[in-house]
Parts: C-alpha cells; sequence; structure tokens
C-alpha cells in the first residue's frame, strides 16, 4: 500500500504536465516518494542515477534516520521531522488535509458549473 500510495503521489505531482516535461521537487520530498515506491537501491543510491541531495550533507542524517519505509508511521515521522515542532505534526497536517478537501470541493464546483453550462 505504501510503495501504491508513493507512486500515486508522483504521478499526481507530474498531472498535467506535458510528457517531456518533470517537475523538479526538492531533495527532501524526492528522496520519501523514492523511499515509498521503493526506487531506492540497497545503499541508499537512486535506480536512475542523479540526485540533487548528493551535493550536501544534509540529506545524509535522514537517510540514517529511516533507511526504509515499512508504515505510515514512518512517512509521519519523516514529514514530521520538517515542522519546527515536531508534536505539531497530527495538528499541521490535518490542517493542510482539510484546505486540500476544501480545494479540491471549490475545484468539483467549479468543473460541474463549466460542465453544465456547455450542455
Amino acid at each position: 500500500v505504501i510503495e501504491s500510495l508513493g507512486i500515486i503521489i508522483y504521478k499526481a505531482l507530474d498531472y498535467g504536465l506535458k510528457e517531456n516535461e518533470e517537475r523538479e521537487l526538492s531533495p527532501p520530498l524526492e528522496q520519501l516518494i523514492d523511499q515509498m515506491a521503493n526506487t531506492m537501491e540497497a545503499d541508499g543510491s537512486h535506480d536512475e542515477g542523479y540526485e540533487a541531495a548528493d551535493e550536501g550533507l544534509e540529506g545524509e542524517e535522514e537517510k540514517k534516520t529511516i533507511a526504509t519505509i515499512r508504515s505510515y508511521r514512518d512517512v509521519m515521522k519523516l514529514c514530521a521531522a520538517h515542522l519546527p515542532t515536531e508534536s505539531e505534526a497530527p495538528r499541521h497536517y490535518q490542517a493542510v488535509c482539510r484546505a486540500l478537501f476544501a480545494e479540491t470541493m471549490e475545484l468539483l464546483t467549479f468543473l460541474t458549473k463549466i460542465k453544465s453550462a456547455k450542455e
């Protein structure tokens, strides 16, 4: 399930881009998605070659913290580590999910209006 979620997130981020375009992801987000989608090699390197995080040491500690993602709890730990205070994570991510849901509902309403206007 974690692997499928990682793949879905990656595809969702690329949604709407032309075939020859690729979205630039921050190194921590790219690493998280790679770990979720199991595209990391055993030594921590990508199977596709270049990794921007290799240019510095910032990503090295994070790689050592959770080598493989085995559960949603591991994903949440990595995400919480990006907040100033990890204890804020549940409240912060609930607010993010609420905002995404609200945006989705607004988009659905908008698309429904467009569809009915065309008819």
